[in-house]
């Protein structure tokens, strides 16, 4: 399942790459769709995050975020986490179809780009602010925040006690997932936007 700047998200068959259905939305689908017990979620330039059937490519729901989103939503149980070009990292409950809350630093307000990590406590997302974000899950509060004096597009990554991330200073950081603390750095000497990945 994916979606494309055509405005349309497309579901594949696995066997043979035959297209199964798709469905068009409002909008340019840059990110990732997030596949989880109800369906397909998907978010886009439309502002709307939807909820696919993954069978017959029909839409369940329709929730209207009223922002331009190019991060992936990251799901934790019946909740997405999204941040957006409106300056905002959203908890949208997916079975009441609304916002659950919504956090926005409160001097800098820049887009993010940036997909969450979601932990059974924390969202830890970055921003175009050049700060890595630690919000409460549940309600969104500010736990910690890392001034990585670059802007961070590249989505971090939990990993036990300890979360992965780049910036584009060029630096790739581990820390201690619950405070911030950072534990190791390196400069690659180039600017980062794509992702870690964790083995």
């Amino acid at each position: 399942v994916f979606g494309s700047y055509d405005q349309f998200l497309y579901c594949l068959s696995e066997e043979d790459g035959a297209l199964l259905w798709k469905v068009e939305t409002g909008g340019y689908i840059h990110a990732t769709p997030a596949v989880f017990d109800e369906g397909v979620l998907v978010g886009g330039c439309d502002g709307f995050f939807r909820v696919i059937d993954p069978i017959e490519g029909r839409e369940k729901t329709r929730i209207d975020l009223a922002a331009y989103m190019g991060a992936s939503p990251a799901v934790y149980g019946n909740f997405a986490y999204v941040g957006t070009f409106e300056n905002q990292v959203l908890a949208v409950d997916l079975r009441k179809a609304q916002i659950a809350w919504q956090y926005q630093h409160p001097q800098r307000h820049f887009p993010f780009y940036s997909s969450a990590a979601v932990s059974d406590e924390l969202v830890v997302v970055g921003g175009r602010d050049k700060i890595l974000h630690a919000l409460d899950r549940e309600t969104g509060k500010v736990v910690w925040t890392l001034a990585a004096g670059a802007r961070v597009d590249s989505s971090p990554v939990i990993a036990g006690d300890r979360v992965v991330f780049a910036s584009m200073k060029g630096e790739i950081y581990i820390l201690k997932l619950s405070s911030g603390e950072i534990l190791w750095k390196f400069d690659t000497g180039s600017p980062i936007i794509a992702s870690p990945s964790v083995a």
